[in-house]
């Protein structure tokens, strides 16, 4: 059971969105995650991510920029302008479609290149999740 953490966060925790339009990246940020414990949605667009955002009130939304509908900083300027989702970390992960400082102006809590090492990502999520009271 090496690599699976002792206590699996489960139902407790809100989901973890992860929204990219290649099925890939998604796979692969899922399966990560999931190694950590974390309860997983994938969307294949921004606007999917929206309603999975209204429907879930996810802890963290992991968000690709270029998608179809809603792009990513889109998406982030609408959680951050919705009441409802105001309690939301949103995670910028692109292949450099925008620089940090358009991610922030969106109201993005953490910007990552898609070529940084996979596991800051990991515990930018897990610091953001374990930061969320369930």
């Amino acid at each position: 059971m090496s690599g699976v953490p002792a206590s699996l966060p489960g139902s407790d925790f809100p989901p973890v969105v992860v929204a990219d339009d290649d099925q890939d990246v998604r796979t692969m940020l899922r399966t990560l995650l999931e190694l950590d414990g974390h309860e997983v949605m994938e969307a294949k667009d921004g606007d999917e991510a929206w309603r999975l955002c209204m429907e879930l009130q996810p802890s963290v939304v992991v968000a690709d920029i270029q998608m179809p509908g809603l792009d990513g900083l889109q998406l982030c300027r609408k959680i951050r302008s919705s009441e409802y989702s105001a309690g939301i970390r949103v995670i910028v992960y692109t292949a450099g479609m925008a620089t940090p400082e358009e991610a922030k102006r969106a109201g993005c809590d953490e910007y990552f290149l898609k070529t940084d090492p996979l596991p800051r990502l990991r515990d930018k999520v897990r610091q953001f999740v374990s930061a969320r009271t369930p």
